[in-house]
């Protein structure tokens, strides 16, 4: 994603939801990328011709080096501009050794729910996905 980009069209992007044990996959985005800084899931724009499916299963490669699995879109949310469509992915890994694309991800952590709801700058969209996936 380029941090200087702009459309006034929906863009259409994706969010893994990787687990291990009780902790979840949360990323650092590089200072390069759309809401440099931030702390979120892991994820990125689907390209033309691309399924959801396959864009999640090529931005946790690209963004952290994993083989991953896409199982299935577990909440999809489109933002109160109406400008850009995320769908959440269950994935899981092949392993678990994360090699960091320093152009993309400054940070990663596994971390708790309660961790991530008390992760300074986490985007806010993030707070609704935890809700909905305790819930279920």
């Amino acid at each position: 994603m380029n941090a200087n980009s702009q459309s006034t069209e929906c863009m259409y992007g994706v969010v893994g939801v990787l687990r291990c044990g009780d902790r979840l996959l949360v990323i650092q985005r590089s200072e390069h990328v759309r809401a440099g800084g931030m702390w979120c899931f892991p994820g990125g724009e689907i390209e033309s011709g691309e399924t959801a499916a396959d864009a999640i299963v090529r931005e946790l490669h690209e963004e952290l080096g994993l083989e991953v699995e896409a199982r299935g879109k577990l909440w999809s949310r489109l933002s109160d501009d109406k400008r850009l469509h995320l769908e959440w992915w269950e994935v899981v890994a092949n392993g678990y050794d994360v090699r960091m694309n320093e152009a993309e991800v400054k940070a990663y952590r596994w971390l708790t729910a309660d961790e991530i709801r008390n992760q300074e700058d986490l985007l806010p969209n993030n707070l609704e996905f935890l809700d909905i996936y305790e819930a279920r």
